[in-house]
């Protein structure tokens, strides 16, 4: 069978390490961005998908791609500790050298620059290819659409499916600072503004990189633009008096490399595929950056998809394990759904008595 995953993140590329476990051919994976700008900052790897990364691509050293962490200290903006927790099992990675490590894992033939446009189907309802965006088609027997949260597969199969509101954003940045990323060390450091709807958060990827982000209510915070000009006048609002840490943090990002990120999860989808086309990763349940969940959902999925195809042969085989897989996922998904709106909500509301609720999904 010749598969075709669309989307070339870690939900792609898991999938293209998960062929590799079963009797199909070489995969071709499409991604809309070139190869040298698909980057991105970092994300922590947790028990979840550390276990499915093992099991996809045991040889894969994730460790090397970012730091352990350890601890999460929950602060108030003026430094007093309001909670902190132990973390098992969780590393934060650089996105870019996890997605390096994860290529070598699969085996793909890859197009770069070129985006999925259309589906060809035939009268029996199959995806039989893809039109790209330059016109060249692309055949397949099956398609895995990994193409993230605003997935255009996902339009094709299920034009019901929605997307949740923009409630909460985040800017995001990253900066190389060797002595600022040894004073954090292991420890996930966030600052909550008691009023609630604004929290700083910092993590040490490696010995000199950190990754860091403020997550704000658009609400009570209008205007920020995604332009350098725009987030770093906003960053340096919100961040001014709070520790001089996160203040002298602020003042030597580029913020030219940050992103604004509009956050919206995916109403829970109970079936996963469509005949011979699949959702993996944010395409299938995007999930609210609370969560931690979204590379590791994907991870996931992709580790079970491996179990279940690997006998597959026909297009008889292909429809069970896919139904099979969206019973698989559907309890964690609507979890993970929930967790994220009651952690979004919290995020919201001043502090009140007790501390902000630990931002992670285990």
């Amino acid at each position: 069978m010749d598969p075709v995953i669309i989307g070339g993140g870690v939900a792609g590329l898991a999938c293209a390490a998960a062929i590799r476990h079963t009797r199909m051919d070489q995969p071709t994976l499409i991604e809309r961005r070139p190869l040298a700008t698909h980057a991105g900052l970092g994300f922590l790897l947790m028990p979840t998908g550390i276990d499915a990364l093992q099991k996809l691509a045991p040889g894969v050293d994730f460790r090397s791609t970012g730091q352990v962490i350890t601890r999460i200290e929950i602060r108030g903006l003026d430094g007093s500790l309001l909670d902190a927790r132990r973390l098992d099992s969780t590393t934060c990675v650089s996105r870019e050298r996890f997605l390096a490590a994860l290529r070598g894992a699969g085996d793909a033939n890859s197009i770069y620059g070129k985006g999925a446009d259309e589906f060809t189907r035939t009268t029996d309802g199959l995806v039989q290819d893809i039109v790209l965006d330059d016109g060249q088609r692309v055949a397949g027997d099956l398609f895995f659409a990994c193409d993230g949260v605003d997935s255009r597969a996902r339009g094709h199969m299920f034009p019901h499916a929605q997307l949740g509101a923009v409630i909460v954003k985040e800017v995001v940045s990253s900066v190389t600072a060797p002595e600022l990323a040894k004073r954090l060390g292991p420890t996930f450091h966030k600052y909550y503004d008691p009023r609630g709807g604004l929290a700083i958060g910092l993590l040490a990827e490696s010995a000199e990189r950190i990754v860091w982000f403020v997550q704000f209510d658009p609400q009570r915070f209008p205007g920020v633009e995604p332009n350098p000009t725009s987030m770093a006048r906003f960053a340096r609002d919100v961040t001014s008096g709070v520790t001089p840490l996160v203040e002298g943090l602020v003042k030597i990002t580029d913020f030219s490399k940050s992103y604004l990120w509009a956050t919206r999860d995916l109403l829970p989808l109970d079936q996963l595929s469509v005949e011979n086309t699949v959702l993996v990763g944010d395409a299938a349940h995007a999930c609210l950056p609370f969560t931690s969940q979204g590379a590791n959902g994907a991870l996931v999925d992709a580790a079970s998809l491996a179990s279940l195809l690997a006998e597959v042969t026909d297009q008889d085989g292909l429809q069970r394990a896919f139904d099979a897989y969206s019973r698989q996922r559907r309890a964690r998904n609507h979890q993970v759904f929930a967790e994220g709106r009651k952690l979004r909500d919290a995020f919201l509301q001043p502090l009140g008595q007790r501390p902000p609720a630990i931002p992670l999904v285990q």
